[in-house]
């Protein structure tokens, strides 16, 4: 175990001993080398070990990898961030949605942060709930009212690639990702036979961010642990929220974006790359209700708080409810990765995902600002 490692086990432990943490994944890279690969805790209710290849549901950082596919989508030449939705999804464009693009959606400002009202069986149903969107108005505006799409945004944005490409955005992620970095442990609608390799996610009942309207099922407001938990959600294409995959395995995709790639693989190019990091809107967010600073489908440094990607420019990734977080760091060639089974942290004040980051950076001489 390196230096780095030790401090990030030292962590952890704390974090344990409060009882604010169970099962915690770290990975980093750095030049394109792995230089954490950690896993600490238990995976489940009846005290099994977490390991580096367990699989735990990851929340928003699915919204990473959803954005991913869109821009390899569009390196590819398949679209285009300023092309209309309904040019590739015409039934979209009912309801004063016809103007609405993929920008917007990446963006989060399409003015479709809401859900329809259904059961978590219906949100297991792909066609059925894009046919509800498409059907839906536009709670504000298009293009004038920033507001988080924290559940709608996977089915906008898959069933435009989808359209567009031909195939699902399962499919996609495991051709366009996984397959060319040689990762086995990262699903967008997990297969049964990888039931056996997951964590069981915890929650601590603090009060809950998200209100019935940008949920969709009241199951998720009630316990989004029970919700995530359920085998027809894992193994459902949510590609908002359900992603299931370990530190490892999502650390290398980040990889993959910057310095050289992982083993000679590169995702996106350098300008791409600088393209998807680029602030789309820096505002008061009409969903979180705090001010968000947004890229191309990633979230971005506010500049002033705190956060587990470090406040400078050019930083990029995603968090997923309940404190865990993954980015990448162009300019020091860093990608980073912590994933959890308890959501939220009652107990410790600060979350773990920014005590590591900042670790990681100190250790590296990589500045915070």
């Amino acid at each position: 175990m390196n230096e780095l490692t030790k401090q990030i086990a030292a962590i952890v432990a704390d974090y344990q001993a409060q009882g604010a943490e169970y099962g915690i994944q770290v990975s980093v890279y750095h030049r394109g080398q792995q230089i954490v690969d950690y896993s600490g805790g238990t995976r489940n209710s009846a005290g099994d070990a977490l390991g580096a290849d367990n699989l735990l549901y990851c929340w928003s950082m699915t919204k990473g990898l959803m954005a991913l596919a869109m821009h390899i989508a569009a390196e590819k030449g398949t679209l285009d961030y300023d092309d209309l939705v309904c040019r590739y999804w015409p039934e979209f464009a009912q309801n004063g949605k016809k103007y609405i693009s993929i920008r917007q959606f990446l963006a989060h400002t399409s003015g479709m942060a809401d859900m329809p009202r259904v059961t978590t069986a219906e949100m297991c149903d792909w066609d059925g709930m894009c046919a509800r969107f498409a059907a839906m108005e536009p709670k504000t505006h298009p293009g004038e009212s920033p507001a988080y799409h924290a559940i709608s945004y996977g089915w906008l944005l898959g069933e435009v690639l989808r359209r567009a490409d031909g195939r699902s955005v399962t499919q996609f992620i495991q051709d366009e990702i996984c397959a060319p970095l040689g990762i086995r442990d990262l699903h967008i609608g997990l297969p049964a036979a990888r039931y056996g390799d997951t964590a069981e996610l915890r929650y601590d009942g603090l009060p809950h961010p998200l209100n019935h309207d940008h949920c969709g099922t009241i199951d998720m407001v009630n316990d989004p642990a029970a919700f995530a938990n359920l085998r027809s959600v894992q193994s459902a294409c949510m590609p908002s929220i359900n992603m299931m995959t370990s530190a490892r395995a999502l650390s290398r995709v980040y990889a993959s974006l910057v310095g050289d790639g992982v083993d000679g693989v590169r995702l996106l190019t350098s300008r791409r790359v600088d393209m998807l990091r680029s602030v789309q809107r820096l505002a008061l967010d009409g969903t979180a209700e705090f001010r968000m600073a947004m890229g191309l489908g990633y979230q971005l440094p506010d500049y002033q708080e705190d956060s587990s990607v470090s406040r400078r420019r050019g930083v990029f990734g995603h968090g997923g409810w309940g404190g865990s977080s993954a980015f990448a760091d162009p300019d020091y060639d860093l990608a980073f990765a912590l994933t959890k089974t308890n959501m939220f942290h009652a107990v410790a004040p600060v979350g773990i995902s920014l005590v590591v980051g900042q670790a990681v950076r100190a250790h590296l001489g990589i500045p915070e600002a």
